[in-house]
C-alpha cells in the first residue's frame, strides 16, 4: 500500500492515476470530505481525510502502508511542521520508502516556498529513512486555466520577463517517473531534478502561434495586477506574499534545471513544450 498525500490536487491526481493504472494499492489522503468522492472514483484502495499539520492525522494516514509519496500543500505556512509530521509518521510505520515531491533548487532563499522545503529535505536526510527527493520544475499544465483566454486574446501573459528561461515539465512525465522511482529500490537515498527543457515566454508564444494557427504574443504582466487578480480569486495573504517575492526572482533569473535525470528515468527525452501544446490543442479541438 502506498500513501499519497494531497491526493485531490493537480499533482496528487496525476500520481494517483499513474499508480492505480499500474495496479498499485493506493491510500489517498485528502484535506476535506468533499474531495473523497473524486479520489475514490480514481480507483484507490482507501480514501481518508486528514490535516498534515496534525500529528495524529498523519500517524493514522501512514499506519500500515509500505511507502509514502509525500506531496506538500503549495505555499503553506506550515511547511516545516507538515514535513516533521510526515517523517515521524514514516518512522512510526516503518515504511520502506519516503518519496518527497519537492521543488527545483530549494537552496534559493529568495524563493520562500523553495527555501522552506530545503529544511524539510535536510530533516529527511537526517531521518535514517529510505528516501527519494524529487526536485520538480514548474508544470506545463499550470497554463491550462488561462489557455482559453490566451487563445482568444492572442496574449500569453505572466508576471516575469518574457525572455526569462524556465525549465517546465509535463506533469504526465512526472507521474510516469514517480511510478518507476517507487518501484525501484535503486532510487533510494537519492535526490533527483525532475525538469524539462528550458523555455521562455517568447519561445512559448512562437510555438503557440504555430500550433494554434494564429499570432500569440508574450507579455509581461505587472506584478501588482497579477497579485490583485490572485487576491480576487481568494489567494491567502501568505500565498500573495510568497508570489510577491517569487516573480521578481523569476524576472531576473528564471528557474532552470537539468532534464537529464528525467530522460534517464523515463528512457526517452522528456516531453517538450511543442508536444504538450499540440496534445492540448488536439484535446480541445483547436488549431489550424
Amino acid at each position: 500500500m502506498i500513501l499519497v498525500t494531497c491526493a485531490a490536487g493537480k499533482t496528487g491526481k496525476a500520481i494517483v492515476d499513474a499508480l492505480v493504472k499500474t495496479g498499485q494499492d493506493v491510500r489517498a489522503m485528502v484535506r476535506s470530505d468533499r474531495s473523497l468522492e473524486s479520489v475514490r472514483a480514481a480507483g484507490v484502495a482507501e480514501a481518508i481525510t486528514g490535516d498534515l499539520a496534525l500529528t495524529e492525522d498523519v500517524l493514522r494516514a501512514a499506519d500500515g502502508v509500505d511507502a509514502v509519496y509525500y506531496i506538500a500543500p503549495n505555499m503553506d505556512p506550515n511547511e516545516r511542521l507538515n514535513g516533521d509530521n510526515i517523517i515521524a509518521a514514516c518512522q512510526s510505520a516503518n515504511v520502506t520508502r519516503l518519496v518527497f515531491h519537492s521543488v527545483l533548487h530549494t537552496q534559493i532563499e529568495a524563493l520562500p516556498h523553495h527555501w522552506e522545503r530545503h529544511f524539510v529535505e535536510q530533516s529527511i536526510l537526517n531521518s535514517k529513512l529510505s528516501f527519494t527527493i524529487l526536485q520538480v520544475g514548474s508544470y506545463m499544465q499550470n497554463m491550462l486555466p488561462a489557455w482559453e483566454k490566451m487563445a482568444e486574446t492572442g496574449v500569453h501573459r505572466m508576471a516575469y520577463d518574457i525572455d526569462a528561461p524556465m525549465s517546465l515539465v509535463d506533469l504526465d512525465d512526472v507521474s510516469e517517473a514517480a511510478v518507476k522511482i517507487l518501484a525501484d529500490d535503486g532510487f533510494a537515498n537519492g535526490m533527483l531534478e525532475i525538469a524539462g527543457p528550458a523555455i521562455s515566454l517568447n519561445q512559448k508564444a512562437a510555438i503557440l502561434s504555430s500550433v494554434l494557427g494564429k499570432e500569440i504574443v508574450a507579455e509581461k504582466e505587472a506584478l501588482d495586477a497579477f497579485l490583485d487578480h490572485g487576491r480576487a480569486l481568494g489567494f491567502s495573504d501568505f500565498t500573495l506574499a510568497t508570489m510577491a517575492k517569487m516573480f521578481p526572482y523569476y524576472d531576473k533569473h528564471g528557474l532552470v534545471g537539468s532534464n537529464k535525470a528525467l530522460g534517464w528515468i523515463l528512457g526517452r527525452a522528456p516531453t517538450d513544450f511543442e508536444t504538450f501544446a499540440r496534445r492540448t490543442v488536439a484535446g480541445l479541438g483547436q488549431g489550424s
